[in-house]
């Protein structure tokens, strides 16, 4: 995975190079990261340029702009996977910002005011070695860090007794035993006068303890910042059917020859993503992405984008809900001039840093996806598997939100079953939900989501000042279970699919009880075999004025249970 990181972040310089304008004209719309910085120590450089690659081609900004190829379902994945807009590596030169994502890259090119989209060809996954996958857990290969013409190596790794046994029964892995002895996890660091400097990170008992999981995750590095004579390195773990591990932030500094390990309270049972540093070398603040997995669901949205001061240990996050972050879950994180910028699941912002609090110091750009509609209209279904339509969709296009596919009953065959996308549609439907509502009072729950959780049918959902809406990284995958997840009027499926009303489409709570909830969903379901959608980045604009959360009202009556 890491491999793969590099190959796309390599590959980011050659499109940033390409996006040099003849006549460089500062736009309102990139102003925070093109301005000279004062001269004033920083954690960063003025502008990070990460390494290059690609066969990506993103024409010169004065040239028209580059053919931009349909979204698709590629080959074995469900239809959904087309919406996958999780950023994969991100590079900022010259006042040019760059994200590449598995099937476009969003160019912000220094002069223009406007995000230009290029097709990306996807990254090739390699075939799943089970036996390799063992070895490299066991004995992972050095990664190395050049820093002021010297070079750093470091690694990770998990030491337990059931990985021993079943490298030493390669042949017959099963008969490998449970025995979990002291399993740990390891860090371990090269330092370039030849000392090799060895931390233990956590072990099985202290995992079980803290209450975080039953197992030892697969432990990786997430990413690494040098702040002027300090390297950091954010370690992270797998997660799912129990696999856990502590979120740890590894420091060395080159004057002491000391390794300590930060893992602050705060975001214990949370993955890293990425790792950004702000701020005097000295006392910087670290940024880091957040989310959380589960079985089937490998993207949750955890604390989002987070703010911690390693000195104070004053640690705050930035979410969906408390900010004006556009998705849910930072996948990365580049410093330039006095800007953090931000690329999530469901869009890219731009933030001043210092005065990070304030509304106005946040520009954001959200993803979305649109289509044109056949020239004869399109009948709007109220649910995903409704057999009468409710009207006919006439606009020349439509925002389109999601997709989904019934799965076939003959799973050795191509699925003939017909797709059906997700649309907005303003006048909406009415559903009366068999769900309710109830408080949770599991404290594990609770510190799961920093407080008291309701569970609702809307919980994936965010309150965004005047309905409920949900980004393409709020939706949990449920690969195991059937596919996404969203309001539905019965639990019971039907032809292997649940009968939507809505997977993203926004909607107003009009009532909620323990034993129903009854919503207004702005949204309904459309098919059309020739459908062509195209993505792009449309800035965002808040409410003028957010009305207070309904939720916070009608769930101050709902019974506490200790939940799922």
């Amino acid at each position: 995975m890491r491999t793969q990181t590099l190959i796309a972040a390599v590959s980011l310089l050659w499109v940033l190079g390409a996006c040099q304008t003849r006549t460089p004209v500062e736009p309102e719309v990139a102003s925070p990261e093109v301005a000279t910085p004062a001269p004033t120590p920083s954690a960063t450089p003025p502008e990070t340029e990460t390494d290059p690659d690609v066969s990506l081609a993103v024409a010169d900004c004065d040239r028209p702009e580059p053919t931009v190829s349909p979204l698709a379902t590629p080959a074995d994945m469900p239809v959904y996977e087309q919406f996958n807009f999780q950023p994969e590596a991100m590079a900022i030169a010259n006042g040019n910002v760059a994200v590449k994502t598995p099937y476009y890259t969003f160019s912000l090119c220094k002069g223009n005011s406007t995000w230009r989209i290029t097709s990306t060809e996807p990254t090739t996954e390699e075939d799943f070695d089970y036996e390799r996958f063992l070895a490299e857990l066991a004995n992972p290969a050095y990664q190395t860090l050049e820093v002021n013409g010297e070079t750093y190596e470091y690694r990770i790794r998990l030491e337990a007794d059931w990985l021993t046994e079943q490298l030493n029964s390669a042949t017959d892995p099963a008969a490998a035993s449970n025995d979990e002895g002291d399993d740990a996890v390891y860090f371990e660091l090269k330092t370039p006068d030849g000392e090799t400097i060895s931390r233990q990170l956590y072990t099985l008992a202290e995992l079980r303890e803290a209450q975080l999981g039953a197992s030892l995750g697969t432990p990786e590095i997430a990413g690494s910042i040098v702040t002027g004579k300090t390297i950091w390195w954010a370690a992270t773990t797998s997660q799912g059917e129990g696999d856990s591990g502590f979120a740890s932030l590894l420091h060395y500094s080159s004057d002491t020859g000391e390794l300590t390990v930060d893992q602050p309270e705060d975001i214990q049972g949370d993955q890293i993503t990425a790792i950004a540093a702000t701020g005097n070398p000295k006392n910087p603040i670290l940024w880091l992405g957040t989310q959380r997995a589960g079985e089937g669901n490998p993207y949750l949205p955890a604390n989002g984008l987070v703010a911690y001061q390693p000195k104070t240990k004053k640690l705050k996050s930035y979410t969906v809900t408390n900010s004006s972050l556009v998705g849910a879950i930072p996948h990365q994180l580049t410093v330039a001039n006095e800007s953090l910028w931000v690329a999530t699941g469901n869009g890219i912002c731009q933030v001043r840093w210092k005065t990070v609090d304030q509304a106005k110091s946040w520009r954001c750009w959200q993803t979305t996806t649109t289509a044109t509609l056949p020239a004869e209209g399109a009948k709007i279904y109220p649910t995903f598997l409704a057999t009468e339509p409710a009207a006919t969709l006439s606009a020349s296009a439509v925002e389109v939100l999601w997709a989904e596919q019934a799965q076939s009953d003959q799973p050795d065959q191509a699925n003939t079953e017909p797709i059906r996308y997700e649309v907005a549609y303003q006048p909406g439907f009415e559903a009366q939900l068999s769900q309710g509502g109830y408080r949770v009072a599991n404290p594990v729950a609770q510190r799961a989501v920093r407080g008291e959780p309701i569970f609702w049918p809307g919980r994936q959902w965010h309150w965004e000042g005047d309905r409920f809406v949900r980004g393409f990284d709020e939706v949990a995958l449920n690969l195991v279970g059937g596919g996404p997840y969203g309001l539905v009027s019965s639990t019971d499926d039907d032809r292997l699919a649940f009968d939507h009303s809505a997977i993203r489409g926004s909607f107003d709570l009009l009532s909620l009880s323990q034993e129903a909830t009854k919503v207004r969903y702005y949204s309904g379901w459309i098919e059309s075999a020739e459908l062509e959608i195209y993505p792009k980045l449309i800035a965002v604009t808040p409410p003028d004025k957010a009305a207070p959360n309904p939720l916070t009202k009608m769930a101050a009556d709902l019974p506490q249970n200790q939940g799922p």
